[in-house]
């Protein structure tokens, strides 16, 4: 393929993931169908097809996209402290909080959650190194896997709520909660 191919590709696949954005805020999710999306973007279901095996792989482009998004900005700051992640990551999606509630009322939010467990390692290898995530290589899958979850888990009581408390509060309320002696 070559480079206006490329371009061209990736910008089509850019106006498929926003149609969904855009229909989901009228439609259920379950409900979208690849010639709404199509029609949404303005181009052809051919294309769709040419980009995507269904709407399942536009979600997961949208995923990516918000994954990238965090993930450049934990780089940025530097992070290395599992607070200073979870600040980050609470942050993040506090500037976004309505592409939170959408995904909410689509019922997505655990399958985005699930994308970024699966993607955790990157994270934590970013903030702290390689040569750590080798040595935990063992118990790192079940270490993620409790703080990637309890993360998701405050995240969906925080959506319900419909994050009126502060990311910087709610975190401040948690690490207080777990340096009390009644916990």
């Amino acid at each position: 393929m070559n480079r206006t191919n490329g371009r061209i590709a990736g910008e089509s696949k850019l106006k498929f993931a926003e149609a969904l954005f855009g229909l989901m805020k009228v439609y259920q999710y379950s409900e979208i169908t690849v010639t709404q999306l199509a029609q949404e973007a303005q181009l052809s279901r051919k294309t769709f097809y040419r980009l995507f095996n269904d709407k399942d792989d536009v979600l997961s482009l949208l995923f990516e996209k918000l994954y990238n998004e965090c993930f450049a900005e934990i780089k940025e700051n530097n992070a290395r402290r599992y607070r200073e992640l979870v600040q980050l990551y609470f942050d993040f999606w506090e500037s976004r909080k309505e592409t939170l509630f959408l995904l909410e009322k689509n019922g997505l939010l655990p399958r985005m959650f699930e994308y970024v467990y699966r993607n955790s390692e990157n994270i934590f290898v970013a903030a702290r190194n390689t040569e750590k995530a080798r040595e935990l290589a063992k118990s790192l899958p079940y270490l993620l896997a409790y703080s990637v979850g309890g993360m998701h888990s405050m995240m969906i009581k925080w959506v319900e709520s419909g994050m009126t408390v502060p990311s910087e509060i709610l975190i401040a309320q948690l690490r207080a909660g777990f340096q009390s002696p009644d916990l």
